[in-house]
């Protein structure tokens, strides 16, 4: 075999070999992010301690990986479909309850398998007195990770039993 002919090859050979550790390094490093998965739900605390079992709010997020996550806040959304459509999506911000110690402080940094409790206040003035259609938590890499909006949609049921709106 003539030398040209080897030199073709090996360039080739390390062609294709650079071309497969760029797209490991575009897949690792876009594509390949940590799934977090959030719940939202109403619950109450039993302990010795608390006799009048306090009702939350709670947000929990699990990080089911690969690799690390921060979060650091609690965003609500009211988004249905017509909102989506014509682009008028409305956003807030939701200010975590860093008077309760039960709660875990945002931001938080969670590996793989770990996971968050924000407790937030239920009463007649909480989250779902407005009508927002997602919870979620954000990132530090700006996404947002959403929790089911059944979860909500249950949240809110219980919520409209126990303080019933005046109309």
């Amino acid at each position: 075999m003539p030398n040209d002919q080897i030199a073709l090859i090996v360039s080739i050979g390390s062609a294709i070999v650079a071309s497969l550790a760029l797209g490991w390094n575009i897949y690792r490093d876009v594509v390949l992010k940590a799934n977090v998965v959030v719940s939202f739900s109403v619950i109450f605390i039993l302990h010795e301690t608390l006799p009048d079992r306090p009702q939350y709010l709670d947000i929990t997020a699990t990080n089911f990986g690969p690799g690390v996550v921060s979060l650091n806040t609690i965003v609500a959304a009211d988004r249905p479909l017509w909102r989506r459509v014509f682009r008028k999506v409305r956003y807030a911000f939701v200010n975590p309850d860093y008077s309760n110690p039960l709660s875990a402080r945002l931001p938080a940094k969670i590996e793989t398998g770990d996971k968050i409790v924000l407790f937030l206040p239920y009463d007649d003035q909480c989250l779902l007195g407005h009508n927002f259609t997602h919870v979620g938590l954000t990132d530090f890499y700006g996404r947002t990770h959403w929790a089911p909006s059944s979860d909500l949609k249950k949240a809110r049921a219980k919520w409209l039993k126990e303080f019933p709106r005046e109309t």
